[in-house]
């Protein structure tokens, strides 16, 4: 683990300052369209084909050979595949709980905003994806163990292969429409700066092609900056999400490449806060910090690197199936210290809490007959319950050196380099109130327990990993991007994970697929808005 660094916030950081304009003698070329949207994830993707459709021309800046996704979970509340299965959702929960999770800093008008408007964007969706023969699945819901959980989530499932890729086959089915109908899309061509006269409205962006040549991106009517979070920037983490930075920069590997590594167009470089910053050295505001980060639990800590790294074992790396289940879990010191069974991310948060930032999953030789009845794969008893057997899991997790197997406990704890006598008092405890149907210690449903008493006796290392962060430039409920006065930019909108005004302290994962359902309900109505010409 590497050792902690310094995270004072400091008063204005470097990449606060803006850089120098760029002359106009290194501009190489200058192409003029309606809208100028920077960044092709989901936000951009969707923003694009919205202002295309609406008659605008549109050019797509993406830093990347191609555009760009992650995860998979959509919500909506009431889509017509939730009025096909009687799912009714109240938005106004849901809306309460956003701002409850974010002790109310958010902007309420921004939330209700998504929340008023996602589900016809929904159908905007689901009618393309009729169109195309995409299959779109609900995510089935176990229950509500702990906290209020909604059933909202929406999935772009493979036609051929189930539930692999999600994300990826929505991202697909957004490019492939965008494309038909004009979008131009220019990858390998990162935006620079944004162009702005004093406090005039946005003109355009000035962004480097393939060749190393600055091209100048006129926007007759607006910018939309769809370019992502920040979480590989570690100068804008350590100042806006100082808690958080030293488990990002030590034990933890950022899940939001992780899909762009799978699809083999990683360089490193992607994540990085370019839009938050061109946003604010044209006087831009941002979330006042600390910012909100998503977390995951990562599965496979004490793998060795140069296993999870290779391209190819992705899966390896984020979906180890039978670790992620709600086992006894122990830090450094052989201790039990929470509640197994609350969602990832609230578990990501546990783990920082802890002496080098872990835990140990400890479970036995009847995980095959215990795990399936859990139901629960990456979000635990809140949903998600892809619990289908992947046998090869196991055995390539030993093999990489991510699970830990023994004979004995004794000799467990040797292998775990933890407390022998202290670990056997937790697993005698944790054992004797799974007999007793009670945990007294957490308040664990005994539905979720499993004793540890049946050789061969197994552990993995966990940890917390960040997803993404959540802390962007200032909106209103029009997607217009506010100055530090909170006046609106002319000429400037924001979607997706550049944009702020919505997330507080926590991401309130009980509502699955928000993100993402922000990330293009904001998108398509920052498209429709940039589509029209200024007054």
């Amino acid at each position: 683990m590497s050792s902690k660094e310094d995270v004072t916030i400091p008063v204005r950081a470097d990449f606060e300052v803006p850089l120098p304009p760029i002359p106009d003698k290194e501009i190489k070329d200058t192409i003029t369209a309606d809208v100028i949207v920077v960044g092709c994830g989901i936000a951009g993707l969707t923003a694009s084909l919205s202002a295309v459709e609406a008659g605008a021309k549109c050019i797509v800046l993406e830093k990347l050979p191609t555009f760009n996704f992650r995860g998979g979970w959509n919500a909506a509340f009431n889509s017509r595949l939730q009025k096909q299965q009687g799912i009714k959702v109240n938005k106004d929960d849901v809306i309460q709980t956003v701002m409850e999770v974010g002790s109310y800093r958010s902007d309420q008008r921004v939330v209700k905003k998504w929340a008023d408007n996602a589900d016809e964007v929904m159908e905007w969706l689901l009618d393309m994806a009729e169109a195309d023969g995409q299959p779109v699945v609900l995510d089935p819901v176990t229950r509500d163990w702990y906290f209020k959980h909604y059933p909202v989530s929406h999935l772009f499932v493979s036609r051929d292969k189930g539930n692999s890729s999600l994300q990826m086959n929505l991202a697909e089915l957004l490019y492939k429409n965008g494309k038909a109908k004009g979008v131009d899309y220019r990858f390998e061509t990162p935006a620079a700066r944004l162009i702005r006269e004093g406090k005039g409205r946005v003109e355009g962006v000035i962004a480097k092609n393939n060749k190393g040549e600055y091209i100048r991106f006129n926007a007759k009517n607006a910018v939309i900056l769809c370019s992502g979070d920040y979480g590989n920037n570690r100068e804008m983490v350590k100042k806006y999400c100082p808690w958080q930075a030293n488990v990002l920069f030590g034990v933890s590997q950022g899940y939001s490449d992780a899909t762009i590594i799978a699809t083999g167009h990683y360089d490193g470089k992607v994540n990085t806060g370019d839009g938050q910053q061109m946003g604010m050295w044209i006087g831009a505001a941002i979330d006042d910090a600390p910012h909100c980060v998503m977390f995951y639990d990562r599965t496979n800590a004490g793998a060795p690197p140069d296993k999870i790294a290779k391209k190819g074992q992705v899966l390896m790396r984020y979906f180890l199936d039978v670790p992620r289940q709600p086992w006894l879990t122990v830090n450094i010191n052989g201790e039990r210290f929470m509640n197994e069974d609350i969602p990832f991310a609230f578990e990501a948060n546990q783990y920082m809490t802890q002496p080098e930032y872990t835990g140990w999953k400890i479970f036995d030789s009847k995980y095959e007959l215990e795990w399936p009845r859990f139901k629960g794969f990456c979000c635990k008893s809140m949903g998600a319950p892809m619990y289908r057997h992947k046998p090869d899991f196991m055995q390539k997790g030993i093999e990489w050196g991510a699970i830990i197997v023994a004979h004995t406990l004794e000799e467990l704890a040797q292998k775990i380099n933890v407390p022998v006598d202290t670990f056997k008092a937790t697993v005698e405890r944790y054992n004797r109130m799974t007999h007793d149907g009670k945990d007294i210690d957490f308040g664990k449903h005994i539905e979720r327990m499993s004793t540890v008493e049946f050789p061969p006796f197994y552990a993995c290392k966990t940890s917390g990993q960040y997803l993404v962060t959540l802390g962007g430039l200032k909106i209103n409920p029009d997607l217009q991007v506010l100055d530090t006065e909170r006046k609106p930019i002319p000429g400037l909108y924001a979607a997706g994970n550049v944009s702020g005004s919505f997330w507080g302290d926590e991401y309130p994962i009980t509502i699955p697929g928000a993100s993402h359902s922000r990330a293009w309900t904001f998108g398509r109505l920052a498209g429709l808005a940039a589509a029209k010409k200024p007054k």
